[in-house]
């Protein structure tokens, strides 16, 4: 039971990666649109997509595939921290607390793995 379960969890995981694969991208596109139609959001908006952007792309240069799960959470952490709170500061948001940090490299390090 447990590892149909786990085949289920990881079959809806390929099938996230798979929809929000670009996303980013999009994301991207569309800042001049939340620019224009939304000004008071974009700058939020904005320091979001471009911070999305800069964190996997510093998470994916921190990952080594000689290191353990652990070693690669560890350099993912400290990896995209100075760019969340970069990102966070432009939009006038707190920088994250350090639980934040561990929790989003997590989730970046199980997205890459998925990749």
């Amino acid at each position: 039971m447990n590892n149909k379960l786990e085949a289920t969890l990881e079959t809806i995981g390929r099938a996230f990666v798979d929809i929000f694969k670009d996303v980013d991208k999009v994301a991207r596109a569309a800042e001049p649109f939340v620019d224009i139609a939304f000004p008071a959001l974009a700058p939020v908006y904005n320091a979001s997509a471009n911070g999305a952007d800069a964190a996997i792309t510093a998470a994916k240069n921190a990952v080594s595939s000689t290191n353990t799960d652990s070693e690669n959470l560890l350099a993912i952490a400290i990896a995209v921290e100075p760019v969340l709170a970069k990102f966070a500061a432009d939009a006038g948001l707190s920088a994250p607390k350090t639980g934040v940090v561990i929790q989003y490299a997590d989730a970046l390090q199980k997205v890459l793995a998925a990749l």
